[in-house]
């Protein structure tokens, strides 16, 4: 792919899912877009790095979406035990709900660290600074996502990764 459109699919792909807390379905075309034109992007560069980041970073954000969605299926299911006053079951509920939280926040920042990776390789091939504070504000935005602060700065994150892939020179295509 041309390293133009790998750009557009990219700063396209990073702004929509900047938008995945409010429109799901927008969101993950979005995500697969960004992941498609990084990719592409790392492919023109030669760097294998750069696309085990960005591939990592999807694997890991999935797993964690699995595991999020595992965890509170497991949390409503245990609504009615504790409503009913089966404690026990309610607890183990709750308990597997807890876990399966602290299970996806550390899958995410595990991702994070993948994404800022990813933004550090980008950053430094092109010369956009930008790429680099993207990074770190969606690797903090990871860290803080247990208390609902670190969405805002995920969101932000996106956009900024997006202008960047956007307003970036054409790439010169390096050897690694």
């Amino acid at each position: 792919m041309e390293p133009e459109m790998a750009k557009l699919l990219a700063g396209v792909g990073a702004i929509l899912a900047a938008i995945s807390p409010v429109e799901r379905i927008v969101g993950i075309i979005g995500v697969v877009l960004f992941l498609v034109g990084a990719i592409s992007l790392a492919d023109f560069y030669g760097d294998q790095k750069m696309k085990d980041d960005a591939i990592y970073w999807f694997i890991f954000i999935f797993i964690a979406l699995v595991v999020l969605i595992v965890g509170a299926s497991l949390g409503v299911l245990s609504l009615p035990a504790l409503m009913t006053g089966h404690l026990l079951a309610g607890g183990f509920g709750l308990g597997a709900f807890l876990a399966t939280l602290v299970i996806a926040w550390i899958l995410f920042i595990t991702s994070a660290r993948r994404f800022r990776s990813m933004m550090s390789a980008v950053a430094s091939r092109s010369g956009e600074s930008m790429f680099q504070t993207a990074g770190s504000l969606y690797y903090w935005g990871a860290v803080l996502v247990i208390v609902l602060v670190g969405l805002i700065l995920i969101a932000i994150a996106f956009i900024l990764a997006g202008i960047a892939f956007l307003v970036m020179k054409t790439p010169a295509k390096t050897q690694t």
